[in-house]
């Protein structure tokens, strides 16, 4: 337990100094992806349990000068991600099969201006945020 907390704290710490490095440069902008819920199953009236707090291993930062988003994992695994326009029309899908702290990148170089969704899917959790690109 000890151990898994311990590396826990060098993640966290890990990726603060990461977000601070990158927030130090203007042309790239962290993208927040935070835990969608999917829909309840049921109109149960009964009161339930709060649900469970989900985060990913993972960073993403929206680099506009390379037009690429810079994925950074911070654990080993499989990410699914698909990026939706604003119209929420399927722009592009792929696989991340990622080691830990392995960095990969998906190019945005045809994407016209406007706001993107970018939906992850890890360990059957979904995670969704939206990043802006300008021409």
């Amino acid at each position: 337990m000890r151990k898994n907390i311990k590396l826990l704290a060098i993640m966290f710490a890990f990726a603060m100094q990461s977000v601070t490095m990158w927030s130090a440069t203007t042309s790239m902008y962290p993208v927040s992806l935070s835990y969608r819920q999917g829909p309840l199953v049921g109109n149960n009236p009964k009161p339930s349990k709060a649900p469970a707090h989900f985060c990913i291993p993972l960073s993403v930062v929206l680099d506009e000068d390379s037009q690429q988003l810079l994925v950074t994992a911070l654990a080993e695994g499989e990410f699914t991600y698909n990026i939706y326009n604003e119209t929420g029309n399927l722009i592009s899908e792929g696989i991340l099969n990622c080691n830990c702290n392995d960095s990969q990148t998906i190019d945005l170089g045809l994407y016209y201006s406007g706001v993107y969704y970018l939906v992850v899917t890890y360990n059957g959790h979904t995670f969704g945020g939206s990043f802006e690109i300008y021409e």
